[in-house]
């Protein structure tokens, strides 16, 4: 199959080190798929504004996440800002509580 401009970007330019173990573990992820596999998926850190629900919400559709244990910091904001959408809204200055 034909890599899309992302994967063929990350197959030229991320070939040493660290960046080079990204290569690989996309290589097995792909190869577990390819045997009828799923990920387990275990998050930690704060990643709530990087909407990451959004991210793994196709992956999780197309079942190829199975299991997905995070820290609630991950959640939290996704699980607002679906069950809420359309009353969410981003506060600028959030650190200021002066006003």
């Amino acid at each position: 199959m034909e890599k899309g401009p992302i994967s063929q970007f990350i197959l030229h330019n991320y070939r040493h080190f660290n960046s080079a173990a990204l290569v690989d573990a996309a290589k097995a992820y792909e190869d577990l798929l390819n045997k009828g596999g799923k990920m387990f998926l275990a998050m930690a850190g704060a990643m709530s504004t990087a909407e990451i629900g959004l991210s793994l919400a196709e992956m999780i559709r197309k079942d190829k996440i199975a299991f997905v244990c995070c820290s609630a910091n991950n959640l939290e904001e996704d699980i607002m800002n679906l069950v809420a959408h359309s009353h969410y809204y981003r506060v600028p200055g959030y650190r200021d509580l002066t006003p």
